[in-house]
């Protein structure tokens, strides 16, 4: 017994150069696999991450917008005050009575709100009559539309004073550029429940 376990011993051999270096390339190569996957893994993580939190950002300005656009023009007292005191393509001024005392110019609640979009700075701010506050970021594009009775545009902005009064819905377009150059836009129409 001891015989054969002698032989044995001779008999094995360890691993050629070739052969440690044919493990060492697989190796390699199953790790670069693996690294590639976990960096292109993160890559997606992140984008989706960056594109989901611009969405939530829009959807809420959005959300609070619409509130306030939709509150326009509310005159319980019906004391005559333009619904709109600015109304252009990227800038909107409405006007709402909302504790009843037959003007429009308290802040709390705000009953005077301006929403504009800096295109350069890429910016939405809003303005309750504190000062401008920015509520959105890194915009490409922030736009109002206006439409009539009718449902047809009213195109020559800004629009004057008996356009501002024809205004019975809004369309609010965000757009944003996620980080991996993908445009995400938002969209909405708001009407006017108060005309």
């Amino acid at each position: 017994m001891n015989r054969n376990i002698a032989a044995w011993i001779r008999e094995r051999r360890g691993m050629t150069l070739v052969e440690l270096m044919i493990a060492v390339a697989v190796f390699g190569v199953l790790m670069g696999v693996v690294m590639g996957f976990m960096v292109q893994s993160r890559r997606s993580y992140s984008e989706t991450r960056d594109r989901a939190q611009i969405q939530q950002s829009m959807r809420a300005v959005l959300s609070l917008l619409t509130a306030e656009i939709r509150s326009a023009g509310c005159d319980p007292l019906s004391a005559g005050f333009d619904t709109f005191g600015i109304a252009n393509a990227t800038l909107l001024q409405a006007r709402m009575d909302l504790n009843g005392d037959a003007d429009f110019t308290d802040n709390n609640p705000d009953e005077t709100v301006t929403y504009s979009f800096d295109a350069g700075a890429g910016e939405l701010s809003r303005d309750d009559g504190s000062g401008a506050q920015v509520v959105l970021r890194n915009l490409t594009n922030a736009a109002f539309t206006y439409f009539d009775q009718n449902d047809a545009p009213l195109a020559a902005v800004p629009l004057n004073a008996t356009d501002r009064a024809r205004v019975r819905t809004v369309r609010v377009q965000l757009q944003a550029e996620a980080a991996d150059g993908e445009q995400v836009t938002y969209e909405t129409r708001i009407a006017l429940r108060n005309i």
